[in-house]
Order: C-alpha cells, then structure tokens, then sequence
C-alpha cells in the first residue's frame, strides 16, 4: 500500500506524456486542400499554392511599373501554433474555408478556385 502513490503519479505521468504526443500527431490545417490557383474577388494579383518537397509555397502573380510585366513572387506558406501565414516583408495571416472553398489572405482579401480540384 505504501506504493499506491507513486502508481498514481506513474499513470499521470503516461497520460500527460501520451496527450502531449497526440497533440503533437495533430496538423492544424491539411495544406494539400489549398493547393491550386487562386483568383481575388476583389481584383488583387492571382496566387498559386503548391508543394515542393515538404514545403507549401505561394506564388504572388503581381504586375508591377509602367509596362505592368508580370513579376512573379513567391513565399514560403508557414505554419505556427495552427495558424497560416506567410513572410513577405511583413506577416501576411492565410485561413481556408474548406465549406466555401474560399482562401482568405489578411489584409488581401477572399480568393476562389480557379479551377475544380479533380
């Protein structure tokens, strides 16, 4: 009987252990559902969302000076404690409405799908 406290802590302990390494098993957001071309509503420069490697990555399709020539940009897509965001200068925050298939870039705005996922 003098043991039962240390077999109570031991339990604790494993239980403690194995949430932690559940939590850690957990992604926040699957980032192949974003994967694809990106058009704005409300007329900001196409994205495309793909993956090379292990990384996601984010090509800003922007045209820039008086020849408006297109001059691609692309960022890495970063995930910190479940949340999106990507690096360009300053943090730009990206969240997916898996129901309405909408991608949403903070300050950006909502882009849809250009095209159905097969």
């Amino acid at each position: 009987m003098r043991n039962r406290p240390f077999v109570k802590l031991a339990v604790c302990l494993i239980s403690m252990a194995a949430l932690i390494l559940q939590s850690c098993s957990e992604n926040g957001t699957d980032r192949d559902k974003l994967c694809g071309s990106w058009t704005s509503v409300e007329g900001k420069p196409d994205v495309l969302v793909y993956k090379e490697g292990e990384a996601y990555k984010v090509t800003v399709f922007a045209r820039s000076g008086k020849t408006r020539v297109l001059k691609p940009k692309t960022y890495l897509l970063v995930e910190e404690n479940g949340n999106l965001f990507i690096n360009t200068g300053y943090r730009i925050d990206v969240s997916y409405n898996e129901a309405t298939d909408v991608l949403t870039f903070s300050p950006n705005g909502d882009y849809v799908r250009k095209e159905e996922r097969p």
